[in-house]
């Protein structure tokens, strides 16, 4: 009797529990935490970027996403995740990741508006895509498309250091592949 009665309600109710358990886990873990660990990107909040700006102005890159986005997944765990890309982008920039579907509001530029008009208004209609800003919260440039860590170590030194005021990123790109070869 009590076997069928565990068979019966028990049981089920136990493995719904696991599966809940594990499914808000995942959820939970996967979310957009504000750091990577073991020496990726450390993302920071629209919050901590305008109380950093304010102390030590730095350049900062967005990861503009969506929830959905596949390649921004892929992204997030490959290159963002890697520790030679999150030595050099956590000393020359500030990283935040925006949601370009999110009606959560936020501050930039002394305006309040939701992260989802903030990508509309950075022309952005493809993810991911890193939007580059200057120390000033100024707009560089968005850049669309997944990008592998050699791609996105190009790009970040390219901006870095203020390479892109002189020349094109295919001539910067041609420099680094000369030091490269010696």
């Amino acid at each position: 009797m009590i076997m069928t009665a565990f068979r019966k309600y028990l049981l089920p109710i136990l493995i719904t529990t696991i599966f809940v358990g594990v499914a808000t886990a995942s959820i939970l873990t996967n979310g957009n935490e504000t750091t990577t660990e073991e020496g990726g990107v450390k993302w920071i909040t629209f919050e901590e970027l305008n109380k950093l700006q304010k102390k030590n102005p730095r350049k900062v890159v967005f990861d503009v996403y969506t929830d959905w986005c596949g390649w921004c997944k892929k992204m997030d765990k490959s290159t963002f995740a890697d520790p030679t890309v999150g030595k050099f982008a956590n000393e020359k920039f500030y990283a935040v990741k925006l949601n370009a579907e999110s009606k959560k509001v936020i501050k930039y530029q002394g305006r309040e508006m939701t992260e989802q008009e903030l990508a509309a208004s950075w022309r952005v209609t493809g993810y991911p895509t890193t939007v580059y800003l200057d120390e000033k919260m100024n707009l560089i440039e968005p850049r669309s498309g997944y990008l592998d860590v050699n791609q996105f170590m190009l790009v970040l030194k390219f901006y870095g250091g203020d390479y892109h005021k002189s020349q094109t990123i295919e001539q910067f790109a041609q420099t680094q592949q000369a030091i490269q070869a010696r």
